[in-house]
């Protein structure tokens, strides 16, 4: 009897090492971070607008251009007669007319058209800053649920293994039992049937479990069945409540909101470039030019230069303007909505992130003291068993109902450690601003 004392009481007692930190976790955000193909596609369209605003300085600058041109006329133009001609004397035929043409343009007065195009690529480059932690807080989480899951998954598979190990052994010795004709075959039956039921249960949690690991491997770019290490078990996160106002702290960390506010700051400055479009703007303008026909009107090329300055003065264009500045002041009042709709969005997942953290905490402190009942319940059970009082089958019950208990305790590690990852990412704690 005191062997099944001690095979009983080793299950009662199991427990799996908690490790201190789960520093795997931090090194698989990070894997995921360098990995993830949406990471890289917003940190080159923040490049991309990085060199907008590099291109909108450039526009204050002058310009230097080279072009050329060639016109053929069928009827030839008739050009001046040499000074020292005698009078009457034609002017040379000129069919071809040709020039190369290097030319320098510096603009003085665009209406405003740089300076808003400038910040218009500027408010562009806050947004892909905002862009790229949107997309960096989704991956860590996505990277977490993973993590976790896998986690878990190892953790009810080692707890199945135990399980069918210590129920074997129970096997064994009824055996025993059987052979000495001290107990009868339906004991026996009755937990060869738990066994059995613990072997299908293993078998399962082992695919589940390698399924698990398959999409972590997915998620930080490993080859789909690398045998990626995890921890044995899930650590319950420690956390502390708070009064601070959460929402307002998710306001100005949570990237969203700082992306919607640059948004509507780029299309603001798109419709003051739309207006300074049909305002005057003035330039300056200098160059050479070398070609036919030659100052003097003369046949042969030769070398001129030209200095002066462009006027433009946009006078109507049948309510173009009008229709443009709507369109574009609709893009603004489109972003203010935008804004308004994930600002509620916002807190409300901060809200509802830190209710399940708060119910989470409470099923796993119900969970362990379920599994302290459990445990309790296997000890009497087996004192009874002891002095004949309760049979084989009450005994693997009481097994069973702690096996189920620290399956649901297990779970309820799992759900904590994911709702304080949620409530993280709702805060705007995994990217900071």
């Amino acid at each position: 009897m005191n062997r099944i004392t001690l095979i009983l009481i080793s299950l009662l007692f199991f427990r799996f090492a908690d490790a201190q930190e789960d520093a795997l976790l931090t090194q698989y955000r990070q894997k995921a971070l360098d990995y993830q193909q949406q990471i890289k596609i917003a940190e080159m369209q923040l490049s991309g607008a990085e060199s907008k605003v590099n291109a909108a300085r450039s526009g204050q600058l002058p310009s230097l251009d080279f072009n050329s041109n060639f016109t053929f006329y069928g009827v030839p133009l008739q050009l001046a007669p040499p000074a020292d001609a005698p009078l009457g004397t034609p002017g040379e035929e000129l069919h071809n007319i040709y020039s190369l043409n290097l030319d320098l343009y510096q603009p003085i007065l665009q209406g405003g058209q740089l300076k808003h195009e400038k910040r218009s690529a500027m408010s562009e480059v806050e947004m892909m800053k905002s862009y790229v932690g949107m997309n960096k807080q989704q991956v860590i989480l996505n990277s977490d649920m993973h993590y976790w899951n896998a986690v878990s998954k190892k953790e009810t598979y080692n707890l199945y293994m135990k399980y069918k190990e210590v129920i074997g052994k129970f096997v064994k010795v009824i055996k025993d039992r059987v052979e000495e004709e001290v107990t009868g075959k339906n004991e026996l039956y009755q937990a060869m049937v738990r066994y059995n039921d613990a072997e299908y249960k293993t078998i399962r949690s082992q695919k589940e479990y390698m399924v698990s690991i398959m999409n972590l491997n997915k998620m930080i770019g490993e080859p789909v069945n690398n045998p990626t290490s995890v921890a044995d078990s899930l650590v319950a996160v420690q956390w502390l409540k708070t009064s601070d106002n959460l929402s307002e702290l998710a306001i100005n960390q949570r990237p969203e909101l700082n992306y919607f506010k640059n948004e509507i700051e780029k299309y603001t400055s798109d419709e003051k470039l739309v207006i300074s479009k049909y305002n005057p703007q003035l330039g300056l303008i200098a160059g050479g030019k070398w070609g036919s026909p030659s100052p003097g009107l003369q046949k042969s090329p030769d070398f001129n230069y030209k200095v002066g300055a462009r006027l433009s003065i946009p006078i109507f264009h049948w309510g173009q303007k009008r229709e443009k500045r709507f369109t574009a002041h609709q893009l603004v009042e489109i972003a203010n909505l935008k804004l308004e709709e994930t600002r509620d969005r916002v807190k409300m997942e901060v809200e509802s992130s830190y209710y399940k953290l708060e119910r989470s905490q409470e099923q796993l402190d119900f969970a362990r003291s379920s599994l302290a009942n459990a445990a309790k319940n296997v000890s009497v059970m087996l004192d009874r068993y002891n002095e004949g009082l309760s049979s084989v089958l009450e005994v693997l019950d009481a097994q069973l109902d702690w096996q189920k208990t620290y399956y649901n305790y297990i779970l309820a590690k799992y759900d904590l450690n994911v709702a304080y990852s949620q409530y993280q990412y709702a805060v705007g704690n995994f990217v900071q601003p």
